[in-house]
């Protein structure tokens, strides 16, 4: 007589190691996934950094600056004007959301409610000089500024470079543009309206004029510029809170150099000079001078830059040290003033 064997099926206990297993390899291979994919995000951003750098050599060749001058950084603006917009507007598309700030709302685009066409592409002076056509249509060419990393400033009460109404939101989609100048200056205002700017970065100098163009930030992802020390405190060292740069690494964000360089750059504590070095240096202030392992903002010891407002006005402000001091001394102009 033959027997019929029945197949069984899988019991409780087999079912649920088997499903055991799989979340595990799931758990290890996850984040190995996760960060193949940021390494390539980092990856594009440094792509986007060196073409970014090759074309303003070009610019630089034939205007003389490496960053480009906007219009409205040599007129009198609104306080977040002069604060983010400005650092964002050398270059870029028209900004697709509004920007938000304490003071009301601005979508720099020349289209929409609240549009700000000044600020649109088609106003931008590195885009003019390396397009040949702007058009919103054009992804390819906009997608150069955009860091696809891109979160924003980071979403917490000690950032004073960004109002806190617009944190956590894509630079890309409020200013147009991922990367942030270093334009380090000293700015006279009246009643939160600028009315002068004076460059002690690379921001304004002739590329000719430029010292240590490797070591000297161009621009670069602006939680850079945060971690290195709030500007309004005068913090001297990376913010605890505020330690990781977009592509998800402790205090290292992308950056690109004077000379066309671009690496992932760590924000170290900004070294610190005695009295007797700046009494040598014949520097004005201290805090002018901004530097750490690998990186400076400051363009020491070449002269400063006056960038809008008249040499009469800015020689009253500074008084004593404005011919006698770096970076007042023997300083460069742009422009009429």
């Amino acid at each position: 007589m033959l027997r019929v064997r029945t197949r069984q099926g899988f019991t409780l206990i087999e079912l649920l190691v088997v499903v055991a297993i799989i979340a595990l390899l799931i758990s290890i291979l996850l984040p190995g996934l996760g960060a193949a994919r940021e390494q390539g995000k980092k990856a594009k951003c440094l792509a986007n950094l060196r073409s970014i750098g090759a074309a303003t050599h070009m610019y630089a060749s034939e205007f003389e600056f490496l960053i480009p001058i906007h219009e409205q950084m040599r007129r009198s603006t609104s306080y977040w004007e002069w604060r983010i917009v400005h650092w964002f507007a050398w270059g870029g598309r028209s900004a697709t959301e509004v920007l938000q700030t304490d003071q009301g709302f601005m979508r720099l685009a020349d289209t929409g409610t609240y549009a700000r066409p000044v600020y649109s592409a088609q106003r931008r002076p590195l885009n003019i000089y390396s397009l040949s056509e702007i058009n919103e249509k054009d992804k390819a060419s906009m997608e150069l500024y955009r860091c696809p990393s891109d979160r924003g400033y980071p979403e917490h009460p000690s950032i004073d470079d960004a109002p806190q109404q617009s944190l956590g939101k894509p630079c890309y989609d409020i200013l147009g543009n991922s990367y942030r100048a270093s334009l380090s200056m000293l700015t006279y205002h009246s009643g939160g309206t600028s009315v002068g700017h004076f460059s002690f970065s690379a921001w304004g100098k002739r590329i000719s004029t430029l010292k240590n163009q490797s070591d000297m930030i161009l621009l670069g992802e602006p939680t850079f510029f945060n971690m290195i020390g709030m500007d309004n405190t005068g913090q001297q060292a990376p913010n605890p809170v505020l330690v990781m740069g977009w592509h998800k690494r402790p205090l290292i964000d992308n950056v690109l150099f004077c000379d066309g360089s671009a690496r992932p750059t760590r924000a170290s504590k900004r070294a610190p000079f005695d009295f007797m070095t700046y009494q040598q240096m014949q520097v004005a202030n201290p805090n002018y001078l901004s530097r750490g392992n690998g990186w400076r903002i400051d363009c020491f010891p070449t002269p400063g830059a006056v960038i809008f407002g008249s040499t009469a006005q800015w020689k009253t402000w500074i008084g004593a040290n404005w011919s006698t001091k770096w970076p007042f001394a023997n300083r460069q102009v742009v422009g009429q003033n």
